[in-house]
C-alpha cells in the first residue's frame, strides 16, 4: 500500500505531540488512525449490496436492520399460540436440517420460564436463547405474565436503536395464566413491540397459519380443541407427531405441561381426519 503523506499545521502538530507524551498513543499514525475510525463511525456508512451497518431511520421512516431481523425469523419453523377459556396452547414446528440432530433439543423447545408461563420463539437460535435467559432471570420470583412481557420488551427495544449492536433476530410468543387466572397470549417482535392476541402465528408459514386460525378460532374452544387448532395451524398439512412440539398451561392446574409423543400419537388421527 503506498504511503500517504499529510501536511499538518504547527498548532495541530504540537497538540499531537502533547497527546503522545500523555500516553494516548505511541505515535502520530496511531492517533490519525483512531481519529479516522471515529469520524467514519459518525457518518452514514453502507456495505456493498445494500446491507446497513447501523440502525438508522430511512427518509420514509423505515429501520432496515429491523426488517432484516424480521426476514431471519422466516428461516425456522412456524410457532403458534392459542388462547381459550380453559387455558393456553403453545406449538412449535420442528425443522430438521440434519437427520442426526437430537429431537427434542435443549436449545430448540418450548421453554417453561415460570410454573404458569411458557415461551416459544423462532429466528436465530442464539438470539432467542439470550432472550430466554433474560426471561428466566426476570421470572426467578413469581411474576404476572403481562409484567414479564413488558420487561422483555424493554430489554429488547434498545438493541433496535443503538449503532453498536444489532436487533435480536427473533420473535416470541409468550403464553400463560395471569394473576387473575385469565389465559393470555402475547406476541413480541425484534423491535420490542408487544401485542396481545387470542391466537397468533409467526414463522415461515405464518400467512397460511393465520388463515387457519382466523377461519377456525372460537372464543369458547376447549383446551383439547385449542391443541387441535394450534397443531393444524403450525403444520398446515399432515405430518408426523414428532414434527411438532406442544405445551399447555390450563386454568385448573395453572401448570406448564409438555404434551408427550404418545399423547400426540393418540390425538393425531382426530386432528387430521
Amino acid at each position: 500500500m503506498p504511503e500517504v503523506r499529510v501536511l499538518i499545521p504547527n498548532d495541530l502538530d504540537r497538540a499531537l505531540d502533547a497527546l503522545i507524551k500523555a500516553g494516548f498513543a505511541g505515535n502520530k499514525a496511531e492517533l490519525a488512525r483512531a481519529a479516522l475510525t471515529h469520524f467514519l463511525s459518525t457518518i452514514p456508512t453502507q456495505l456493498q449490496k445494500g446491507y446497513d451497518l447501523e440502525t438508522a431511520f430511512s427518509p420514509d421512516g423505515r429501520v432496515f436492520q429491523l426488517e432484516y431481523a424480521r426476514e431471519s425469523m422466516k428461516r425456522g419453523g412456524t410457532i403458534v399460540g392459542v388462547c381459550s377459556t380453559e387455558g393456553v396452547v403453545l406449538v412449535k414446528e420442528v425443522t430438521r436440517d440434519d437427520p442426526l440432530m437430537v429431537v427434542p433439543n435443549p436449545f430448540v423447545q418450548i421453554f417453561k420460564v415460570h410454573e404458569q408461563i411458557g415461551i416459544v420463539y423462532c429466528g436465530i437460535l442464539t438470539d432467542g436463547y439470550v432472550v430466554i435467559e433474560e426471561a428466566l432471570r426476570i421470572a426467578k420470583l413469581p411474576i404476572d405474565i403481562e409484567i414479564l412481557v413488558k420487561k422483555l420488551a424493554l430489554f429488547m427495544q434498545p438493541y433496535g436503536q443503538r449503532k453498536d449492536v444489532r436487533p435480536f433476530a427473533v420473535s416470541l410468543i409468550v403464553g400463560g395464566i395471569d394473576s387473575e387466572n385469565r389465559p393470555r397470549v402475547f406476541q413480541l417482535n425484534s423491535a420490542g413491540v408487544a401485542h396481545e392476541f387470542k391466537a397468533c402465528a409467526i414463522g415461515v408459514g405464518s400467512e397460511e397459519s393465520e388463515e387457519t386460525l382466523k377461519a377456525e378460532y372460537k372464543k369458547d374452544l376447549s383446551l383439547e380443541e385449542s391443541i387441535t387448532l394450534a397443531i393444524k395451524a403450525a403444520l398446515r398439512e399432515e405430518k408426523k407427531p414428532e414434527d411438532v412440539m406442544v405445551a399447555t398451561i390450563d386454568t385448573k392446574t395453572r401448570r406448564f405441561k409438555e404434551i408427550t409423543l404418545k399423547e400426540k400419537e393418540q390425538m393425531w388421527k382426530k386432528i387430521f381426519s
